[in-house]
């Protein structure tokens, strides 16, 4: 119970990645597999992995919001612009300067992104830390390696280490590794060790019973976090951006298509002044034409910008991604649970690992194509 003491309880904070960084007390209870679970070599470049994911999706994330929003203000002060029927620098001066060069810092925001390839560099940083996960995990599928370790220990470590150097030099390969998995992707590349049965009853169910935990449950609720309708920590949960934003671009193409209308009734009523549309004086008319001309463009303009919004941050492909994914772990889960026999067992994990590297793929693929104006 040493070192316990100043160590808060689980349960009450966000944690991510355990399945890894398992706790020393699921250590204990697993004794004949225990050097296999946790691998410090393997977690240590796991995080570094994870940090430059979380950094690059960051400023792919910043770089490409912040060029939105100068787009967007330039389009919106253009559209101000014909409403007020002049160009605002002759209204609120270096004010509106700003606001109308928007664009040309929009271009410089998204050239400086592409240039520091910040989406690539994200997508490979997941590719790595992801292909690492699936390397450990993996390793429970072949039963002749596994029962090494209870029985020849050293030549566990010798053929593991073979192995983690023949994944290191593959992975020094980096963005054409990532593209040759994504675009060639086959069942022989997804997995790194052939599977193989156990003869150790006793030691098969340990391995079952701990990935049972780490791997089956943690993928699950990892999968269940993200599309749950509210948001684990501050912010908006997946669910709730991807209806707001899909709600937003709608209704304002919606008021754009009604007030463009309306503009078009009030200019036909000039033409034809027999149908008594509008009873105001011409230059009213051509007042209000203009005005609703200009609030269709701003509409029209919000629209289109909450749509490129959906696209650098990929709704709601991502959402739909992980509701799949859910749903084919909790059918690996339930056959498993009824599987009758340890070979069935071992299947449907092979069979979840298999469904791993495929929503690896359908991440990256997805990732690649985000973009939020160019």
């Amino acid at each position: 119970m040493a070192g316990t003491a100043n160590t808060p309880p689980p349960g009450l904070y966000v944690e991510y990645n355990h399945d890894l960084n398992v706790s020393e007390a699921f250590l204990q209870n697993y004794a004949p597999v225990q050097e296999a679970l946790r691998d410090q070599r393997l977690l240590a470049q796991f995080k570094y992995y994870d940090s430059k994911a979380k950094s690059h999706k960051q400023m792919f994330h910043l770089l490409g919001f912040g060029s939105l929003l100068l787009g967007l203000l330039t389009l919106a002060a253009a559209a101000i612009s014909v409403i007020a029927g002049r160009s605002l620098v002759q209204g609120i001066g270096p004010l509106a300067t700003v606001a109308e060069g928007g664009s040309a810092a929009a271009v410089f925001l998204i050239l400086w992104n592409r240039l520091r390839r910040h989406r690539v560099l994200w997508c490979q940083s997941v590719f790595c830390r992801e292909r690492l996960r699936q390397w450990h995990f993996q390793l429970f599928l072949d039963g002749r390696l596994i029962s090494l370790l209870a029985t020849y220990p050293d030549q566990f470590r010798a053929e593991v280490d073979r192995r983690w150097g023949t994944l290191q030099q593959n992975l020094r390969d980096g963005y054409g590794l990532m593209m040759a998995f994504v675009r060639h992707g086959s069942r022989a590349d997804d997995f790194f060790h052939q599977p193989s049965q156990y003869a150790d009853a006793s030691l098969a169910k340990h391995v079952l019973d701990a990935l049972w935990t780490i791997r089956f449950e943690h993928q699950l609720r990892y999968g269940q976090r993200k599309v749950e309708p509210e948001a684990e920590q501050a912010g908006m949960a997946l669910e709730e951006r991807t209806n707001l934003s899909e709600a937003v671009a709608t209704f304002t193409l919606a008021g754009a298509v009604l007030v463009g209308a309306l503009g078009f009734l009030v200019a036909l009523s000039q033409g034809f002044p027999g149908l008594n549309l509008f009873s105001g004086s011409p230059e009213t008319a051509e007042t209000m034409s203009r005005r609703f001309a200009g609030s269709a463009l701003l509409l029209a303009v919000l629209s289109a910008a909450t749509r490129a919004y959906r696209a650098g941050y990929t709704l709601p492909d991502e959402s739909e991604s992980y509701e799949e994914y859910c749903d084919r772990v909790r059918e690996y889960k339930a056959v498993f649970e009824s599987a009758s026999t340890d070979q069935e067992r071992f299947r449907e994990l092979e069979r979840l690992e298999a469904e791993a590297a495929l929503e690896l793929r359908r991440f990256i693929r997805m990732k690649m194509r985000a973009t939020f104006i160019f």
